[in-house]
């Protein structure tokens, strides 16, 4: 339970935050003691790792005295704390009992599951493993750039949750507590809409039943908190716009809620337009404070973008494209745009019904063909993928949206058909249109891609919950049925199934890690064991698209072992073995040349998808591991 010291501060940071406002908003005081907090683990992570004591003892002594200075603070203003809890009506007693179901089963699954999702078991999770062995975020030597071009926020509070906990036991937390802290972000969008009480509630409930965000709370990856953190962005971009004289703590937060989502992941570049255009209007007139955005953004993103800019020559890092990278467009056209626009949408389109998928996949095929384009132009689909149309709602990597995406496309035309336009409504509408059309431009197609358009599905939810109470309280009911509807196909996650057996209470930790490949479960084991009989001194991983993170934590664990590719020792010592994680179904080759090693490697006979090579000098080499 040790882990949970680096979220136990965010509550009393709340109430500090809150007691000291002049006008008492708890919501608002939650989200600034978010950003807060995540622009602390930012600062503080680079600041220890840039001196190599990112380590157990002073995390814990950071933790420790930031959670008892903090209290203190609370503690001295405890006189003015007063809770007023709120009046419910039927209606909005009935979506607050569904906002709070939806995020208490959703942590509940979160704290028993493992962090199984393939790309953290990829490269998330292991870039973290190295991390703590070299006590910093320094870049290092790897086969997968992923583990070091990515942005790392979302690692960093992994990171630090695993140094305090000895284990990944809180690595689903920091994207479920996005999930919870999502949906009092756009409740409060929805209330400077002018949405009342019901409408703001309904605004939580469209977004926690977003099938992408509900996967997305269970897992240990990163696209729920970048639109989260984005959602904040645009919310006080918003407070800045209409405010009559910004203060430095509105500029500020700005500030540091850009550079967090920036931090978090790429792809916030596509979404954050708007908003920027919109504090530059009042950065004109407000120039002494406006230069706090910039600032905190450098303070917070910079440092991993230098790294990259070091090592790639670019800020944003590169992967090869025969690896999966590439991911931004190589071209750029009206029919391109059309193209990205129509195979996005069909990934929040599909249904049960395979005619009924065909049928749309082909009829975008025609459209594609009438206007010269081709549906799988290599220039804007990703990698070898191929354009289709499939029904996938308990798969966390293809669920999309289709309610939800069809109530979102009604309140925009609700939006647009109104005779007077909001101002305060612009903006929102505007950060939706233009960032979809960003990402149907600027990036690749990929039928991995509905958990990317999640802010656009946050920002969606209040304007669904705006439009629904405009039109009358029968259009809120169809509105929060139509998204139960959604959400119900999608309710159990494929890798962390909670009531189709076996349900992820009935097998062990361990064996849930391999939900994705039950199989590769044994070839992990006997992995374990031949390392164990060789137990090397260090340990190099050849992987691209293999899932080594639960054989790496316990080597690292049990075997006192360490990775090799920590700089600058890597320059000159040969690692102990080699172990090489291929899923492709190739078969492996008898040796492998270690990096500084002049004698080749020998296989000593793994099952697929693990090979472990060792120095052929003294390794004994076993029978053909089946393949």
């Amino acid at each position: 339970m040790s882990g949970l010291l680096v979220f136990s501060v965010l509550p009393l940071l709340t109430a500090l935050v809150w007691l000291r406002m002049r006008e008492p908003d708890w919501r608002g005081a939650l989200i600034q003691a978010n950003v807060a907090w995540a622009a602390a683990v930012a600062i503080l992570t680079e600041a220890l790792g840039g001196v190599h004591l990112f380590r157990s003892g002073p995390v814990v002594a950071l933790w420790m005295v930031g959670n008892a200075a903090v209290a203190v603070g609370v503690w001295k203003r405890r006189q003015g704390l007063r809770v007023q809890w709120p009046i419910f009506e039927p209606w909005t007693l009935a979506l607050a009992g569904g906002v709070a179901g939806l995020v208490g089963l959703a942590g509940f699954i979160a704290w028993v599951a493992p962090p199984n999702t393939p790309d953290v078991l990829a490269y998330h999770l292991p870039r973290q493993l190295m991390w703590l062995q070299q006590g910093g975020v320094q870049h290092f030597v790897t086969s997968d750039e992923r583990a070091l071009m990515m942005p790392p926020l979302a690692e960093m509070i992994q990171a630090h949750a695993f140094l305090i906990a000895g284990s990944d036991r809180w690595a689903n937390l920091p994207q479920w507590y996005a999930y919870a802290l999502g949906a009092v972000v756009v409740s409060v969008l929805a209330r400077d809409l002018g949405c009342g009480r019901r409408g703001q509630w309904l605004s939580a409930f469209v977004f926690l039943t977003t099938p992408m965000a509900w996967h997305e709370a269970t897992s240990a990856k990163n696209d729920l908190l970048v639109a989260v953190w984005l959602g904040v962005f645009l919310w006080i971009a918003l407070r800045i716009s209409r405010a009559g004289r910004a203060g430095v703590s509105d500029w500020l937060l700005a500030g540091a809620s850009l550079g967090i989502a920036l931090a978090t992941k790429t792809t916030a570049w596509l979404f954050v337009a708007m908003p920027l255009a919109a504090l530059a209007r009042r950065a004109w007139r407000d120039g002494r404070r406006a230069w706090l955005v910039p600032l905190f953004v450098l303070l917070i993103a910079g440092p991993h973008a230098g790294r990259n800019l070091a090592w790639y020559g670019t800020p944003l890092g590169e992967q090869p494209a025969a690896e999966g990278g590439g991911q931004g467009a190589e071209t750029f056209s009206p029919g391109t745009l059309l193209s990205g626009a129509l195979r996005n949408a069909t990934l929040h389109l599909a249904t049960p019904s395979l005619a009924v998928n065909t049928a749309l996949q082909k009829g975008v095929e025609q459209i594609h063909e009438a206007v010269g384009q081709d549906a799988n132009d290599r220039r804007t689909t990703l990698w070898f993928l191929r354009y289709g149309v499939e029904w996938g709602p308990q798969h966390e990597a293809i669920a999309g949206a289709p309610a939800h995406f069809l109530l979102g496309l009604g309140a925009l035309a609700w939006w647009l058909g109104r005779r007077s336009w909001r101002q305060t409504s612009a903006l929102p509408v505007a950060f939706v249109v233009v960032g979809a059309l960003c990402c149907c431009l600027a990036l690749k197609w990929q039928p991995t891609g509905a958990r990317l358009h999640l802010p656009i599905f946050l920002v969606l939810a209040p304007l669904t919950a705006w439009a629904a109470e405009g039109l009358g309280r029968c259009a809120s009911v169809f509105v929060a049925a139509g998204c139960l509807a959604g959400w119900v196909p999608a309710s159990e996650t494929q890798l962390r199934p909670w009531r189709t057996a076996p349900t992820i209470f009935s097998t062990s930790r361990w064996e849930n890690y391999f939900r994705f490949h039950p199989r590769e479960r044994l070839a992990a084991e006997m992995t374990l064991v031949a390392l164990e009989a060789a137990r090397p001194a260090s340990v190099q991983v050849v992987s691209r698209h293999g899932f080594p993170a639960p054989v790496l934590a316990r080597y690292l664990a049990e075997l006192d072992g360490r990775l090799w590719g920590e700089l600058p020792s890597a320059n000159h010592e040969v690692p102990g073995a080699v172990l090489v994680v291929d899923p492709s179904g190739r078969p492996f080759p008898p040796e492998y040349s270690a990096p500084g090693s002049k004698d080749p490697f020998r296989a000593v006979g793994g099952l697929a998808p693990y090979e472990l090579y060792l120095p052929a000098r003294g390794t004994i080499v076993s029978s053909p591991s089946p393949r």
